[in-house]
């Protein structure tokens, strides 16, 4: 190989080597509160994208939420080195909108990984707080404030 072929593919190499871990993956939210009482799931792609969906349940009773679509409303911020991060969603029903608000608590929050590219990928904990739409026939129409247990894992 020419000296100058050797240096154009390493020059290559190097350019590319900081896009080895680009592509797009899902950030799966799994938090618990301290009793168990209550569980809530959330799935987001490249986890400042869409909303792909998401489960409440309290006391066993579940309310889901679909994947973002045409007329619902969210948003997503996302700030790890600041300890910020918020998820908001509201669909539309019949039956009037299925919603929740979650945040994390900034003081809380730990980089256990942040190599989204390994195998385990990137790993968040931190405790976070939910209201939403109330799932129990029997209470009022918007839950408490529920602090969680959370982590958060992401990897392309």
């Amino acid at each position: 190989m020419s000296p100058l072929l050797r240096s154009l593919t390493i020059a290559l190499a190097l350019l590319t080597a900081g896009f080895v871990h680009a592509g797009s993956g899902t950030a799966k939210l799994t938090c618990t509160s301290a009793s168990g009482r209550t569980t809530f799931t959330a799935n987001l792609q490249d986890i400042v994208g869409i909303f792909e969906g998401g489960l409440l349940t309290i006391d066993g009773v579940a309310l889901a939420f679909p994947e973002a679509g045409d007329g619902d409303t969210g948003d997503v911020v996302w700030d790890p080195a600041n300890g910020v991060f918020t998820i908001t969603f509201s669909h539309s029903t019949p039956d009037g909108p299925v919603w929740f608000r979650f945040w994390a608590v900034p003081n809380t929050f730990q980089v256990v990984s942040s190599d989204r590219g390994s195998p385990e990928g990137a790993i968040y904990t931190f405790d976070g707080i939910i209201e939403a739409k109330e799932p129990r026939p029997d209470k009022d129409l918007i839950t408490p404030r529920i602090r969680l247990s959370c982590r958060l894992e992401y990897r392309i």
